[in-house]
């Protein structure tokens, strides 16, 4: 009995010796649930491979940041953008030139694209197939469903923006600062048209059976409208009052555009702009590369990433109705907004 009494005073004396009051006790905080919230992309700065993407809850109550790694445990260099297909991230890093993939709810990394890009920009699904624009290659990789690449559709110009409409692919081609076009190109990877465009195109957007987009100068703005059955223009009005739009975004049924500080909303029947703004950004500190460097509208929920001097953590902000509902500090350079919902 004495035995096992000595015993058990061991092992308490032994338990107490192992973990004192002093010891620091680290809570490990879980992570956040994916499936209802921000996606925030943070661009990073040029050859610094800090590109990073970050989430917030709509309530906007925490910034999680860095949630997507490699197994190098970086995301990469120069994040553009990010496309979804199924329950896949796909995400664009220009100065990798690679396309990382996740799961697009845990963010788990499920693998990489490295094949045939040169400065990759936008991603497209049509056909079965995955087609990414290529800036410095001046042209459209084209990748299978097992994200192999199989072909390369040469552009001969600079290219941007990449659409899906049905089995068709429309593709924004910048010629130079006064010309652009907006290429279109079949399932069977040929060109079937080129539609010229005045000055610099800043957007394009599909909705319902319609392409529309935005091209401007300083000083004038000019919004076009093609039917996306014949791809002919059926609509084009211009503004001196709008100059200078950029930005063209799609939420739900609606287009809205940046013009200097302000945002504006393009209803898809309007035949003139609208001259009262959804929301102005204070002009006295309204800077024309920065204020807007990121920038979205969710279920009428404008976020803005004002990028600063570039070097330091963007601001978000968060407008409902032309007032501000919320700020927050995201990552470098921070130059869009997804919403995740499962």
């Amino acid at each position: 009995m004495k035995k096992l009494l000595f015993l058990a005073l061991s092992l308490s004396i032994l338990s107490t010796s192992c973990s004192t009051a002093d010891d620091p006790f680290v809570e490990v905080e879980p992570g956040p649930n994916l499936e209802n919230g921000l996606i925030i992309l943070n661009e990073g700065g040029f050859q610094l491979n800090d590109a990073s993407i970050g989430f917030s809850s709509f309530t906007y109550d925490k910034y999680f940041e860095n949630i997507a790694k490699t197994p190098e445990k970086v995301l990469g260099d120069l994040a553009h953008s990010i496309a979804f297909k199924d329950n896949k991230a796909y995400v664009v890093l220009k100065g990798s030139n690679t396309i990382e993939i996740f799961d697009r709810y845990t963010f788990k990394h499920l693998g990489a694209i490295k094949e045939g890009l040169n400065k990759p920009l936008y991603i497209a699904f049509a056909n079965n197939n995955l087609y990414v624009t290529n800036e410095e290659g001046k042209s459209v990789a084209v990748y299978d469903a097992n994200n192999k690449f199989i072909h390369e559709i040469p552009m001969d110009a600079p290219v941007g923006q990449i659409l899906a409409w049905n089995t068709k692919l429309y593709v924004q081609k910048n010629i130079s600062e006064t010309k652009s076009e907006i290429v279109v190109i079949n399932a069977e990877f040929a060109i079937t048209k080129k539609i010229a465009i005045d000055n610099k195109l800043q957007g394009i957007a599909t909705l319902g059976d319609f392409v529309y987009a935005i091209s401007s100068t300083k000083d004038k703005s000019f919004f076009l409208k093609f039917d996306a059955h014949t791809d002919e223009k059926v609509l084009e009005f211009f503004s001196t009052r709008n100059a200078n739009a950029k930005n063209l975004r799609l939420d739900n049924n609606d287009l809205y555009y940046t013009s200097k500080n302000e945002v504006y909303n393009w209803k898809p029947n309007d035949t003139y702009v609208q001259t009262a703004p959804v929301l102005s950004l204070e002009a006295e500190t309204f800077n024309e590369v920065s204020s807007f460097y990121g920038f979205n509208v969710i279920n009428k929920v404008i976020y803005v990433g004002d990028a600063g001097d570039m070097n330091e953590p963007s601001k978000v902000n968060v407008y409902r109705q032309g007032k501000k509902v919320s700020s927050f500090t995201a990552g470098i350079m921070t130059n869009n907004f997804y919403a995740n919902y499962k």
